[in-house]
């Protein structure tokens, strides 16, 4: 099969949708397909495409434009070729070359739906979703978004979850390196947040919840890892300016965007996802459990799709400072009182939402798209 992948942006500090793309891109590869990547804005992921891709296109925008036509004229296909969208703002340019070229498009949702507001934007916006063959979903709340806000039948929706290596996120060295780098002592508690630093990840509700933990006496840092795309600077500095006030300043560590998120993982006791935002999977929960570390997060979205059985007291209420509390207190000393349950972390993701579950899924949907 020959696929041509549809991206925009092929760099690890955006998110966790740039790492999944390239997971399943390469898995893709690996199983013998052919993978032309088509893409707006290069970034330290684009060596990585270039071991594995057939063919490298980079186009000026897939908004309508002066070069839009001679951009899509630039892409070839074959008749087992399909078209693989993983972003609504390429789903118009997806739809352009499957009319031109008589192939397939599979669009990808791997966020949630926006709906256009003016009269020309909807115009477009029903033009596209008209051609496009089968839809893939990360998490039913994904799907229903879809559905609801834009009409697409349900059953032209399929539901595949993100997946993770979980040999990948196994113990690493580095973990105890990342504690003196912070000066935070073995008998020391740690909180970590993995993220972009935005508004809709809440974490204001964290800092505050983080202060509450303080003033039961638990001895903890809180490690914050991430950038802001959007917010800019100002964000992180009122986030610093909350923790002075809260008086825990001396506590919470800004990091950054660092690669080595496994080393955080590993170093921490638990991580936490506070999003107040339909968030549509939220890759950080099964990269900090196929690390063994419990996993906090909000109940949004599709996160209490993943903490599902015995993981589901550890969701909370979104905007709510108290049960998050609630949850960090029933988990930051499981290292003393359930030794075992880092193991059964892994286990749930291994036989939920790994790689190779994700990419089996995938590609059996591409290949029904391409049969004749």
């Amino acid at each position: 099969m020959h696929i041509v992948a549809l991206a925009s942006y092929l760099s690890s500090k955006r998110g966790g949708l740039e790492h999944s793309l390239l997971d399943v891109y390469q898995a893709l590869a690996n199983r013998g397909h052919q993978i032309t990547l088509v893409y707006e804005e290069g970034g330290d992921q684009l060596e990585k495409y270039q071991q594995f891709c057939t063919e490298l296109i980079k186009i000026t925008s897939y908004k309508f434009n002066v070069r839009f036509l001679s951009d899509i004229c630039r892409v070839a296909s074959t008749q087992s070729s399909v078209i693989y969208s993983n972003q609504y703002n390429n789903f118009f340019f997806g739809r352009i070359l499957s009319r031109l070229q008589g192939i397939p498009l599979v669009c990808h949702l791997r966020l949630h739906a926006s709906t256009e507001s003016s009269f020309l934007k909807r115009i477009k916006q029903s033009l596209t979703l008209s051609g496009i063959s089968r839809y893939i979903a990360i998490s039913e709340a994904v799907k229903a978004d879809w559905s609801d806000r834009l009409s697409i039948p349900g059953d032209l929706i399929d539901v595949v979850y993100n997946g993770v290596n979980p040999a990948s996120f196994k113990s690493v060295d580095s973990s105890a390196t990342l504690r003196e780098d912070w000066n935070i002592p073995e008998h020391v508690k740690v909180v970590s947040y993995v993220g972009r630093l935005e508004r809709v990840k809440g974490i204001e509700i964290l800092i505050k919840s983080f202060a509450l933990l303080q003033q039961t006496g638990t001895n903890a840092h809180l490690l914050i890892a991430g950038k802001s795309l959007l917010s800019g600077e100002e964000y992180r500095e009122s986030l610093e300016q909350l923790a002075q006030e809260l008086g825990v300043a001396d506590y919470v560590h800004f990091l950054g965007h660092i690669s080595n998120t496994k080393a955080l993982y590993h170093a921490s006791d638990v991580v936490v996802l506070p999003s107040i935002w339909l968030e549509a999977f939220g890759r950080v929960v099964i990269e900090a459990m196929a690390s063994g570390t419990p996993m906090i997060g909000s109940r949004v979205g599709g996160i209490p799709e993943i903490l599902t059985g015995e993981f589901e007291d550890w969701l909370f209420e979104p905007n709510h400072e108290q049960d998050l509390l609630r949850a960090l207190q029933q988990l930051i000393h499981w290292r003393d009182k359930t030794p075992d349950l880092g193991e059964r972390c892994r286990e749930h993701v291994v036989n939920n939402f790994s790689l190779e579950k994700t990419i089996e899924g995938v590609e059996q949907i591409l290949l029904k798209s391409t049969a004749p």
